[in-house]
């Protein structure tokens, strides 16, 4: 099954199971079109649903997955809504594609950063992260120096600023441009980090001109 239709059944079958009516035809509605025996089916085979007596429940498996879209939707909708003032069924169609690009340390520093809402603009609760549980105030930013890394960290080149353009060239015509995943293996005495089969050491000067986004796993 394509991932974007699973994600869409999936955010379906947790509105319906919010709502006590977890039917072939109720999945139909919230999905707002047609399910046929083969989308139930595909969700079957990956273990996310059951189907008894014409029930659709989620499973173990299928409510952690579901929980996660619905939070990152409902977020999303409720920042559209927030801060640039959209109308909940604007807001709710804009944030359809935001939840797919959304990761997990962003979707918490969201909702640190909305105050922790319990609701999305249409009313509908907004299932609670770590951060809500540890009521967080205050938000880390996403991008940061690779000199703030810890050794083991992955993280993304997000953008290189460097001080002179030497450097630039430098640093792109070893590969480390934005996009590329690196591991930083040690801090002392120098800076060492590992990409795309490239072992590269730098200083601290270098580490704080690298900006990069980390990676969780």
């Amino acid at each position: 099954m394509d991932p974007a239709r699973r994600d869409h059944l999936l955010n379906a079958l947790w509105v319906i199971d919010e709502d006590g009516r977890a039917t072939a035809e109720a999945l139909a509605a919230a999905a707002r079109g047609p399910v046929g025996p083969e989308d139930v089916a595909a969700l079957r085979a990956e273990g996310l649903v059951d189907e008894v007596y014409g029930q659709l429940p989620l499973t173990p498996a299928g409510r952690v997955l579901a929980q996660a879209l619905v939070r990152r939707f409902r977020l999303s909708g409720a920042l559209l809504h927030a801060v640039y003032g959209m109308d909940p069924e604007r807001a709710d169609a804009l944030a359809c594609d935001l939840e797919h690009d959304l990761r997990p340390e962003l979707t918490d520093a969201l909702c640190t950063f909305l105050g922790h809402p319990t609701a999305s603009p249409r009313g509908r609760p907004i299932p609670p992260g770590a951060c809500c549980a540890a009521h967080r105030t205050t938000v880390e930013a996403p991008v940061v120096p690779l000199a703030e890394l810890r050794p083991g960290e992955r993280a993304r080149v997000v953008y290189l600023k460097p001080r002179d353009h030497h450097r630039l060239h430098r640093l792109t015509s070893l590969g480390l441009t934005p996009n590329v995943l690196l591991d930083l293996h040690q801090r002392q005495p120098a800076f060492c980090v590992r990409f795309e089969g490239t072992e590269l050491a730098f200083d601290r000067d270098v580490a704080a001109d690298i900006f990069v986004a980390r990676v969780g796993g």
